[in-house]
């Protein structure tokens, strides 16, 4: 890792998007990830097709993506993991379900979700090995996280593939993609797609898979 990508995440996480002037950043930003957000939408709801999925969004802000996937997929059941009170107030009154939350400790069953998301989030953890791990617990045998980050802040192929297997991933369980959108003539954006095998878990603990349900 380059030190000024050390650089970027740690300005960012001391005053990001979970203090007032980061969601104020966040709002004036929002235009300008919608083409990003109905990309992602458009990735998730071809992934989990007609299914009654439940997808989980992690760091969802004030529910933008969510409302997008739900359009497109609105037999699914979708919640968001926000720390900001003022973000998920905000996703409340556009219908979106969030709980306070951070990757670290997602507040849900384990095996109990069949899709995970995040959209420009992950170089915000703290812990990015422990979120690995917080995601796939909760993922439901064959489930799928799909990690949306930009390039010079979030994850490189080789950082990802080391924080997955500490996270307890396989080589195969993960591939790395730098997206073909572009801004201002560059490709800014990449994803890490990591998926839970269809009987792993299963194989593993001996434990059936749970049905979704919020904590507390």
């Amino acid at each position: 890792m380059s030190q000024l990508v050390r650089t970027i995440r740690a300005l960012d996480r001391r005053g990001g998007l979970f203090s007032r002037h980061g969601q104020r950043a966040y709002a004036r930003g929002a235009r300008l990830l919608r083409g990003l957000h109905r990309r992602v939408a458009a990735d998730v709801a071809g992934t989990i097709g007609l299914a009654a999925a439940t997808v989980v969004d992690i760091g969802s802000g004030p529910g933008d993506l969510l409302v997008e996937l739900l359009r497109r997929a609105p037999g699914a059941t979708v919640v968001g993991v926000e720390p900001s009170a003022d973000m998920r107030a905000i996703a409340a009154q556009r219908g979106i379900t969030s709980v306070d939350g951070r990757a670290e400790a997602l507040p849900f069953d384990d095996r109990s979700v069949d899709l995970v998301v995040s959209s420009l989030s992950a170089h915000h953890w703290d812990d990015p090995a422990a979120a690995l791990a917080e995601i796939r617990r909760v993922l439901r045998p064959g489930g799928e996280a799909r990690i949306y980050d930009i390039r010079f802040a979030g994850y490189g192929a080789a950082e990802a593939v080391s924080l997955a297997a500490a996270a307890g991933f396989s080589d195969g369980d993960l591939r790395h993609t730098v997206l073909d959108e572009r801004v201002l003539g560059v490709r800014p954006y990449a994803l890490i797609s990591l998926r839970v095998p269809a009987d792993g878990l299963e194989r593993e603990t001996g434990i059936e898979p749970a049905t979704f349900s919020l904590e507390g």
